[in-house]
């Protein structure tokens, strides 16, 4: 097996944007509701992750008999999935954000306002972060942040998955030439 690599690249690629895909099928349907900020979509994306992070460490794992699969490379693929299918979701949402609906950048501000003022941040406090985020926060940079937040997000997630979809290798000579 030695294009393992590839092959791992490959799968993460391939799932990835399958997840992406899934990620981006959960924001559209709750766009669509009328609450593209709420809490069960974050908690649904959370599943997503977990639950395609653990099927492609299952699938890698049955397929790779021969060779096993070590922590740090079930980590490493758990978060290569996560970073690929980040970059789809967060091109749909730079389109979403800079095309589609140009004034969901200011309800996802006054969003981010209510939630801060909900849970007790003092309103002087809450005033200069929201003045602060409007400089800042562009549709550009708020996909780099989902880029960032979902391979964390996967890398995480990762670490405590990798723990469950580790295999000791079957033969002593793997990998000696």
């Amino acid at each position: 097996m030695e294009n393992q690599p590839s092959s791992v690249n490959h799968l993460t690629m391939t799932y990835g944007l399958y997840m992406g895909l899934a990620l981006i099928l959960n924001s559209v349907v709750f766009y669509v509701m009328g609450s593209p900020f709420s809490v069960v979509n974050g908690y649904i994306a959370y599943a997503i992750i977990i639950g395609a992070t653990s099927f492609v460490m299952r699938d890698f794992r049955d397929n790779s008999s021969e060779l096993g699969v070590s922590y740090s490379k079930a980590l490493g693929l758990g978060t290569k999935l996560s970073f690929y299918s980040s970059l789809v979701y967060s091109f749909f949402t730079y389109v979403l954000f800079k095309l589609v609906d140009k004034s969901l950048m200011d309800k996802f501000i006054v969003f981010m306002e209510e939630q801060l003022l909900k849970s007790g941040t003092p309103e002087s406090q809450v005033d200069t972060m929201m003045a602060m985020y409007r400089k800042v926060l562009t549709p550009a940079t708020y996909s780099i942040a989902q880029i960032l937040s979902f391979t964390f997000m996967g890398f995480f997630f990762s670490l405590i998955l990798a723990i469950f979809f580790t295999k000791k290798t079957t033969n002593p000579f793997a990998g000696v030439e």
